[in-house]
């Protein structure tokens, strides 16, 4: 009787729960120890031996990397991070030759990332998370066409840059939002939001267009105040676009 030899395990991890799905079996370890084991300066590119691999452009700060954990299931799945900071809480699983890539963040009050069966999750740089944040592509399961056998919907993710996702909100696969847009507390968004447009419910539907958003207290008119202080009009003031 010959015994199979059982599926290498990632070294640097370790069973663990992730609090939303308790029913998958994971791996999981915090940024900052992998970080302290196998990156030099905040920087890391590791791959384990199932193929999967991590890769964080350069986070220095340290509470930001102990609240943010890795967590993979199955083989040559990807996590790419760029410089993260004001982090509180933020979990990444990938499943199943899954990718996810966050950019550079400032604020992430706690955020669940979930991408399963060579699904794909893309978040841009500048953007706002609040709490009680899920944002779950998976493509696992699907819609068929019954005409050609067609599979339809999307196991894909996209959110621009400078993005603003407030607390409880739900992206589900085949969400694109665009840049310098905002979805209200508790939408759930399975569709297209174009950018600069403020977004809320359930479904998620665009209320209005052609705004923008900053993290500063201004309770003057922007544009005034811009000039007032002698500073140009920033780049992510822009229209939206047409569909």
């Amino acid at each position: 009787m010959s015994i199979e030899n059982p599926a290498p395990q990632e070294p640097a991890f370790q069973s663990m729960d992730l609090a939303s799905y308790p029913d998958v079996t994971l791996r999981g370890a915090t940024l900052y120890d992998l970080v302290c084991k196998f990156g030099s300066d905040g920087k890391l590119d590791y791959t384990g031996e199932r193929g999967n691999r991590i890769i964080c452009e350069g986070t220095r700060h340290e509470a930001s990397m102990r609240n943010t954990r890795i967590y993979f299931g199955g083989a040559r799945n990807t996590i790419k991070l760029g410089q993260l900071k004001g982090v509180s809480r933020l979990d990444i699983a990938c499943i199943g030759s899954s990718k996810v890539t966050v950019g550079r963040n400032d604020i992430v009050r706690g955020v669940t990332i979930m991408a399963s069966t060579r699904a794909e999750v893309t978040i841009g740089p500048a953007c706002m998370m609040s709490r009680d944040i899920m944002i779950y592509a998976s493509g696992a399961h699907g819609l068929f066409s019954s005409v050609d056998g067609t599979k339809r919907g999307s196991a894909h993710i996209q959110i621009g840059k400078k993005v603003w996702l407030g607390q409880g909100v739900r992206i589900l696969s085949g969400a694109q939002v665009g840049e310098g847009s905002v979805i209200g507390s508790y939408s759930v968004l399975a569709g297209k939001v174009p950018n600069n447009c403020a977004a809320a419910g359930n479904p998620c539907r665009v209320r209005t267009r052609n705004i923008f958003w900053v993290s500063d207290t201004i309770s003057d008119n922007y544009f005034e105040h811009r000039k007032k202080a002698g500073l140009p009009v920033p780049s992510f003031v822009q229209m939206t676009e047409e569909d």
